[in-house]
């Protein structure tokens, strides 16, 4: 069994379409999906199509999906990050803005894999999980020998009991008796410095993990942002991967 285990899409096509599309080459079997389907770029409604056509084997409720899927306020929010949450909003129908906010903040998948977004001891409070300090608190409340998780953009392997493996690592094999969280990157707003989509492939009976960085046309990625009146920002960081 082979997975593809991917997050943090944030509404850009052009960078899930192609991760979908290497994903097939790689021959994986199912897919996982940590979250932030909207978001960000031009293309939610899409997106939105694709991930529920997909039918993943999981997914989790992002912070992103959280706000463009309820009519929650925004207290506290940056006026441009706002508006695209309110732009977002109005691009979807009701029925996916209702199948966002029900998708569900964790979930454990047999008995060995626990998928959320954030974190697990307040997933719905959308901490983030940066280092093996801030993983520490997860790791109390992970019950799997290994967590899949997003929402900090950067690919990153968090082993309890051994070293820490950042967003260059090609695979990582389990070792038995470790605890994992692994973050997968980001598909459509990379943060850490290496503007391609990343995801990762996972095989539980090889225990092994393995990331992968794809190319997409970023240019036409921008070109939307830019069409629909979303922030500069948000197309300007997508050529920097940051």
């Amino acid at each position: 069994m082979k997975y593809a285990i991917f997050g943090d899409i944030h509404a850009n096509l052009e960078a899930l379409t192609a991760v979908l599309s290497e994903a097939e080459r790689l021959e994986v079997d199912k897919y996982i999906c940590t979250g932030d389907i909207v978001g960000y770029n031009a293309d939610p409604r899409e997106c939105v199509k694709i991930i529920r056509d997909l039918q993943p084997e999981v997914i989790v409720r992002g912070n992103h999906d959280d706000y463009a899927g309820t009519d929650i306020s925004l207290p506290g929010f940056n006026p441009q990050a706002a508006n695209v949450v309110f732009w977002t909003r109005n691009q979807l129908s009701a029925e996916d803005r209702q199948w966002l906010r029900e998708l569900p903040l964790n979930r454990t998948t047999g008995s060995s894999t626990t998928i959320v977004h954030a974190t697990l001891d307040t997933p719905g409070r959308w901490g983030y999980v940066f280092d093996k300090f801030s993983a520490t608190a997860s790791f109390n409340y992970q019950f799997t020998p290994v967590c899949f998780f997003g929402h900090t953009h950067t690919p990153v392997v968090f082993d309890k009991f051994g070293s820490t493996k950042n967003g260059d690592f090609k695979e990582a094999i389990f070792e038995p008796g470790h605890k994992y969280m692994i973050n997968a990157g980001s598909v459509g707003q990379p943060r850490d410095g290496d503007n391609r989509a990343a995801f990762v492939t996972y095989e539980p009976e090889k225990k092994k993990v393995s990331l992968h960085r794809v190319e997409y046309d970023i240019a036409i990625a921008q070109e939307k942002i830019r069409k629909s009146n979303l922030p500069e920002r948000c197309a300007e960081r997508l050529a920097r991967g940051h």
